[in-house]
């Protein structure tokens, strides 16, 4: 494991059941400049549903489709009933599908697809903030960001 000498801060989340990509910075500015508002990144999920998708699907899923999440500030908990933002989206197979999302409400990618009847039988997380997923070993393992992307992290914390 890595125990860095001082405190890191995670660049937004996964929950338990997905995979792939997430950023962690010592700097604690970053998540605030890039979860905050209008300046939310897009992040870019591979995923694969419990049966074949419908092409009229996939054009809800750019188009927004209409989700009920949670969102939870202060202890107090509010209800939010609207469309999603429109993604982009390419289907990869029968029942496997690429998309890029642009807010990032609770569980929204598994709501999304549950609204239209699917399930989400796996969810990888493989883009971030433009921040491709490199090659890795294994669940875990990490690499630093190469000269490019901090340059890229600098510009959207200044």
């Amino acid at each position: 494991g890595y125990f860095p000498p001082h405190r890191v801060f995670p660049v937004g989340r996964l929950d338990k059941d997905t995979s792939g990509l997430i950023l962690i910075t010592s700097d604690g500015r970053l998540p605030n400049s890039v979860l905050r508002g209008q300046a939310k990144q897009p992040k870019t999920y591979q995923v694969k549903v419990d049966k074949k998708l419908r092409l009229d699907d996939l054009d809800h899923l750019r188009n927004g489709v209409v989700i009920t999440t949670y969102a939870q500030r202060d202890k107090q908990k509010k209800m939010l009933t609207a469309p999603t933002l429109p993604s982009i989206v390419q289907q990869t197979g029968i029942n496997s599908l690429e998309i890029t999302i642009f807010e990032g409400r609770n569980r929204q990618i598994r709501k999304m697809l549950e609204a239209l009847g699917y399930t989400v039988v796996m969810l990888h997380r493989v883009e971030f903030m433009k921040i491709a997923l490199k090659p890795l070993e294994k669940e875990g393992d990490w690499v630093e960001l190469n000269l490019e992307e901090m340059r890229m992290i600098d510009e959207l914390i200044a």
